[in-house]
């Protein structure tokens, strides 16, 4: 038995060195698009279209027409390439999302990305915020999301998100979703209490 768990972790090991490595590359050469403003052009074009894949549940220009669907648009597009890397993978799970996420090709992808984080978000709603929940950004999301919540590379955006999205969303790390089981979001919103979370999520969908 002890054997047999030291080979699957090492397989474990092996296949998120490999995963690890797949991303950066990916990473590295949407970077090189971007240094090039005809490519950059180029992949954005290639996106929109692509993107009408997404359009039903995130809306054409990345703008989500269902309150508990995220917002694509102005997200930062290593953060995205990282989650169309985590449903392709499994890791994270969504039957839709993890089908979709597989059909696509790696240049796919990055164009995709590419397309959303350069349209504009809607701020659709705005909501009484509260100490509480300002007091709760600050404490447990501020140091990765930053103080308007812009994120940072393959940390999400949060500015912009609908507050039914953040509400389902805060609610199933707080319950250790299975789907995204791995997040470190996970241990950080155990420390919040049930109560906490809508303030929060006030707070967060009106910047």
């Amino acid at each position: 038995m002890l054997f047999k768990n030291v080979f699957m972790l090492v397989g474990l090991v092996a296949s998120l060195t490999c995963w690890g490595t797949e991303y950066d590359s990916l990473i590295a050469k949407m970077a090189n698009i971007r240094a090039d403003s005809a490519l950059h052009q180029a992949a954005i074009e290639a996106g929109k279209e692509r993107s009408l894949l997404c359009g039903y549940c995130h809306g054409k220009d990345g703008n989500s027409v269902k309150d508990y669907i995220p917002n694509l648009a102005q997200q930062n597009p290593e953060y995205l390439l990282k989650q169309f890397q985590l449903f392709a993978s499994g890791e994270r799970k969504n039957y839709v999302m993890q089908q979709m996420a597989q059909m696509l090709t790696e240049q796919e992808r990055i164009n995709i990305a590419l397309y959303f984080s350069s349209r504009q978000v809607v701020v659709s709603e705005r909501h009484e915020t509260s100490e509480q929940g300002k007091q709760r950004y600050q404490g447990f999301c501020f140091a990765c999301h930053g103080e308007g919540g812009m994120g940072n590379k393959d940390l999400p955006r949060l500015a912009g998100q609908k507050k039914t999205f953040l509400v389902k969303t805060l609610t199933a790390f707080k319950h250790g979703d299975k789907a995204r089981s791995s997040s470190p979001m996970v241990k950080i919103m155990g420390a919040v209490k049930e109560d906490e979370i809508e303030p929060l999520a006030n707070y967060i969908s009106s910047m």
